[in-house]
């Protein structure tokens, strides 16, 4: 068919009008409005503990938006088969809780989680050539290592004790950062040593502030002993919380990211993709590394500060592999014949496998499943980072061969020959900011850190809540619920325990 110019034109002008009018409403639509007394930025642990909270109070008039699709944060629980709505699931983040966290415990027990706590089996430790059971068996590798002068405990307390009670400690604030301060006390020997001992390097590689880390590890020592694993994992926290406070009124927004947040007459705007909120007060449960995605003049103010700038977060990876059987169930100290014998974590100096955990509890060991790295080494996340954007099978390779060297011929553990099979899936978790200390040169303490995060822009009814916040923390969970606790105090009049 031949169409005049005429014709031709007629025929765009109607499909144009026709395309405008269907199109205008959608790209007219504007965000729709939402008021809230109380706006909580962030879903994870400590964001949702503070909505959990204050649902009995305020009900609806609060709100949480949270940008991923599903709430918890660093709680993060997956399975094996992502489509199986029922599937049984094992933490990429958090894993447990330890007998002396009762602040987690108690909300456990509030929750009515159900606990399994296994018998803590063989660490199994590999450095500068040498796998052994026990940190003593490597003393000798350590020449100019400080002679312990006290019988009664282990060289790696004495070498901490003499960091943390010594007569220098007062004066950690003088060295650079806690590298410096290590290896002035207990000499270059004691740091490789505690260094290598560690299954955490990032405490002994990042620039660190010396007297900060004290006051952390003051905390962080006294957590023992036994280690209680959630049935179902860790997100069990996550889901009881989630619909208590659904059943209070709270609004949940999944999915939902806050892109800009501005003061507001005597309140605040937030700004996401379907919504325009106007609040009265503010809870960013947001870690550091979050902010530079804010825009506004809210976190721009909070962001200058040199409290926040003091905050430094630490880069985990973390791999989980499924096998087609449990390849691992005979490995063992043979010193040890009873189930205390049974090798559930290793780590080594001498691969970026890092730190390999065997899960014990029986709701996981079911699965066939490890942990197989733990990475918080700066060089070897970045690494794992790059080879599971490159390729799934060379991670696996490299995996294969580091737990080889680890469990196979070493030399101390049975069997002598261990097999390991080929997995049946792997899923690399990289977290930007696993854990949160301060930074060397701090003009801030953790103390003073967790009181400015109460009211971060002085006057302002605006609170900072999460881990990086609360630095004296056993464990990042353990800080994040005290985080929220000190905030739900404060400001909320709640007198909640384990402020």
């Amino acid at each position: 068919m031949n169409l005049t110019h005429a014709s031709r034109h007629w025929i765009l002008a109607v499909v144009g009008t026709f395309i405008l009018a269907h199109a205008a409403p959608l790209l007219a639509k504007s965000p729709e409005p939402l008021v809230c007394e109380v706006a909580i930025v962030g879903g994870g642990a400590g964001g949702l503990h503070t909505a959990f909270r204050l649902g009995p109070i305020l009900g609806s008039k609060v709100c949480l938006f949270e940008k991923e699709e599903e709430l918890g944060g660093r709680i993060h629980d997956i399975s094996y088969d992502n489509d199986a709505k029922d599937a049984p699931r094992i933490g990429v983040g958090a894993r447990r809780i330890m007998e002396t966290q009762t602040v987690v415990l108690d909300l456990a027990a509030e929750l009515g989680l159900q606990l399994e706590t296994p018998v803590v089996s063989a660490d199994l430790i590999q450095a500068r050539g040498r796998t052994a059971f026990g940190k003593e068996d490597f003393v000798s590798l350590y020449p100019g290592l400080p002679v312990k002068q006290d019988p009664s405990t282990d060289t790696e307390t004495w070498l901490y004790d003499q960091l943390r009670h010594g007569p220098e400690r007062g004066n950690a604030g003088l060295y650079p950062d806690f590298r410096s301060y290590v290896s002035a006390i207990v000499g270059k020997a004691g740091f490789d040593y505690l260094h290598d001992m560690s299954r955490f390097r990032a405490d002994f590689e990042y620039d660190l502030d010396a007297p900060s880390y004290l006051d952390y590890l003051d905390e962080e020592w006294d957590v023992c002993c036994v280690a209680s694993y959630p049935v179902g994992g860790m997100s069990g926290f996550i889901r009881g919380m989630e619909e208590r406070a659904r059943a209070a009124g709270v609004r949940i927004f999944k999915g939902e990211a806050i892109h800009g947040i501005h003061r507001k007459g005597q309140g605040y705007q937030l700004q996401s993709a379907r919504y325009k909120v106007a609040a009265n007060k503010l809870v960013l449960a947001v870690p550091p590394s979050a902010f530079p995605h804010l825009r506004g003049d809210v976190p721009a103010r909070i962001a200058k500060q040199k409290p926040f700038q003091d905050i430094v977060g630490v880069k985990v990876a973390t791999i989980t592999q499924w096998w087609p059987y449990a390849w691992w169930k005979d490995i063992r100290n043979p010193a040890q014949p009873d189930e205390k014998g049974q090798v559930w974590r290793a780590w080594t100096t001498e691969s970026c496998v890092n730190f390999i955990e065997i899960p014990m509890e029986a709701s996981a060991a079911v699965q066939n499943v490890t942990r197989s790295v733990y990475d918080d080494d700066q060089r070897c996340v970045e690494h794992w980072e790059k080879l599971a954007k490159h390729s799934m099978k060379q991670v696996e390779a490299e995996i294969h061969e580091g737990l080889t060297q680890i469990f196979h011929q070493n030399g101390v553990s049975l069997p002598e020959n261990v097999v390991i099979p080929r997995p049946l899936k792997t899923h690399v978790q990289i977290w930007p900011a696993g854990w949160h200390f301060l930074r060397a040169g701090a003009t801030n303490s953790n103390a003073e850190i967790a009181a400015w995060s109460l009211e971060p822009l002085p006057g302002e009814p605006v609170s900072l809540v999460g881990e990086a916040y609360f630095i004296n923390r056993s464990g990042w969970s353990d800080g994040a619920y005290k985080s929220s606790i000190q905030v739900l105090n404060r400001h909320y009049g709640l007198q909640l325990k384990g402020q």
